[in-house]
């Protein structure tokens, strides 16, 4: 069981050492209107980098004049990437003049397009394939409006071509997509991750007297029933926080840059790494859960606010997209906590699985922030 542990922390640093990067999401806004189609697509440009190489002098930044420069490559790549057909064929895509637009203080280009297809009617076929050749964890977020009807869709590698018929789209299969959404975001996103089993592999343990030496030695818990709880109430506390961050963010209340909120996600692992071998935090776990919460869910705040959604459909999408999130969380610890309770009470689990694994994230933590404070991309080059 020792090894099952380990075995599972080591897969989620592995994980991250290998997807230090964030995520992936394109948007992709079609209106259909009297037979006239046009679009509006919204890349960022750290994806559009890796394709296309933006970045001209390898500096870590991209000026305008980079971005200038390759315009006419980055059409060509995305529109290579779209197909739109209908009543049997092909539509073709005329794109407009380019802009650059900010999500969450992430840079993005934005391709308008004007679609012309061979019929003004019929069903709307579309084929995605954005950036699946290079990373396989990229999600295209669909909206498509015509006339008073909105609909979405979440594009991904298994579901790459949608044949849009808005009548029969159901609110159920919206929601179910969205919560579908927020499971690969939890899942796929190892700064969170790693955060939650931080505070999760001594879930069955509370702090005992440190007998003078100024550090507090984990101790068991007794009965599974309270490890239970006190693991519900991390878990909720750090969804109810980033749900709140989020929302706000989503609602343009609030917009930091990601070059602030990334080494500050950074910084919450190492300091809860930090406080598993000397407590520098609230010993009540859930209320570091919380605190730290409000700071992850910023990083969330580009997930759903480009979709230009109506307000019924963004509660809905915010709704669904933070239960996938919570169901990531139970997936996690329903690996993790079992194992840690029945392990509790060994020597070596509180001596030495404990310190190794907060050390281990201690030190993925510190590497990525220096990665993003600095620019440097160690970690895309270790993966």
């Amino acid at each position: 069981m020792l090894r099952l542990l380990v075995l599972c922390i080591a897969l989620i640093v592995e994980t991250g050492a290998a997807s230090a990067h964030l995520a992936s999401d394109s948007y992709l806004n079609i209106e259909l209107e009297n037979g006239r189609i046009v679009g509006r697509w919204d890349i960022a440009l750290r994806d559009l980098d890796v394709v296309v190489g933006l970045d001209a002098n390898a500096d870590g930044s991209i000026t305008w004049g980079e971005l200038r420069a390759k315009w006419r490559e980055i059409d060509d790549y995305a529109f290579n990437h779209l197909t739109l057909s209908r009543a049997g064929g092909s539509c073709l895509l005329r794109p407009a003049e380019p802009m650059v637009d900010y999500h969450a203080g992430n840079a993005y280009a934005v391709l308008p397009f004007a679609a012309e297809c061979p019929s003004a009617s019929g069903q709307l076929t579309i084929g995605y394939r954005l950036l699946f050749e290079v990373d396989p964890t990229h999600r295209g977020l669909l909206t498509i409006s015509e006339g008073g009807t909105v609909k979405t869709d979440i594009l991904t590698p298994e579901h790459a071509s949608v044949v849009l018929d808005l009548a029969a789209q159901t609110l159920a299969d919206e929601a179910v997509r969205f919560v579908l959404f927020g499971y690969d975001h939890i899942l796929l996103g190892y700064d969170h991750l790693l955060f939650v089993a931080v505070l999760l592999v001594v879930a069955p343990l509370r702090r005992g007297s440190g007998g003078g030496t100024g550090i507090s030695p984990w101790v068991p818990i007794d009965g599974l029933g309270r490890v239970a709880i006190e693991t519900a109430k991390i878990l909720t506390a750090f969804t109810i926080a980033h749900a709140i961050t989020l929302t706000l963010a989503v609602l343009g209340l609030i917009n930091l840059p990601s070059r602030l909120v990334d080494p500050a996600i950074a910084a919450t692992i190492m300091l809860a790494a930090i406080d598993n071998i000397r407590p520098i935090l609230p010993q009540l776990r859930w209320h570091v859960a919380f605190g730290f919460g409000l700071i992850h869910g910023l990083a969330f705040a580009s997930a759903l606010g480009p979709m230009r959604l109506p307000p019924f459909r963004l509660a809905l999408g915010l709704g669904g997209f933070n239960i996938g999130v919570e169901l990531g969380q139970i997936t996690l610890a329903a690996l993790l906590v079992p194992t840690a309770f029945m392990l509790r009470g060994e020597a070596a689990f509180r001596g030495i699985v404990t310190p190794a694994v907060s050390v281990g994230a201690l030190l993925l933590a510190l590497l990525w922030f220096v990665d993003r404070v600095f620019a440097l991309d160690l970690l895309a080059v270790a993966g």
